[in-house]
């Protein structure tokens, strides 16, 4: 298998989606086995837990990693982890611990325990889906931004409710984070 190296691994986003009425037809997975059909994305990691009307709990979990992929994933967040706290002694040993606990998570996922202390905080009737997606779709373009001396400053997605939260600050006439970045 080819080593995980950081030029390899796509932008890395963490969804929680909370569902108030779940029907679970199938859209949201027949829509995400398109997107990894055509290899844009991989799931890191991915939990649903719903508990229905009389307060029964059931979780299921998918990754799209191997065992190894996941303990290398964890080794590379974990040194990006530590040279971020500036010290290359935290790197080492944050790589360590990352990849340890992302081993751990592979091998056993969240326990009975973790999975109960999340639903106790779920109203019944609802569910809950924990996604860490990779975009592998951009990974090229990030890599060439790179070659070129781009040094990415900012991220994030704006999604339409975002944005319309944006448009009623600025209609209150509060001024708000966008009126700050402009």
């Amino acid at each position: 298998m080819k080593e995980v190296k950081l030029e390899n691994i796509g932008p890395l986003q963490l969804m929680a989606v909370a569902f108030t009425e779940p029907t679970f037809s199938g859209e949201v997975r027949d829509e995400l086995r398109k997107l990894r059909d055509q290899e844009l994305v991989r799931i890191v990691d991915g939990i649903v837990v719903r508990k229905d009307e009389s307060g029964n709990v059931a979780a299921v979990e998918e990754s799209d990693l191997s065992a190894e992929e996941n303990m290398q994933y964890g080794e590379v967040i974990g040194s990006l982890l530590g040279l971020g706290a500036g010290s290359l002694d935290t790197a080492v040993q944050s790589s360590t611990d990352v990849a340890e606990a992302f081993h751990q998570r592979y091998e056993y996922g969240l326990d009975k325990e973790d999975v109960e202390d999340l639903a106790d905080q779920m109203p019944a009737g609802t569910a809950v889906l924990f996604l860490l997606i990779e975009h592998r779709w951009l990974i090229p373009l990030r890599n060439a931004m790179r070659s070129e001396g781009g040094v990415l400053l900012a991220q994030d997605f704006l999604s339409p409710e975002l944005l319309m939260s944006l448009g009623r600050q600025g209609m209150s006439g509060d001024k708000g984070p966008l009126h700050a970045a402009l």
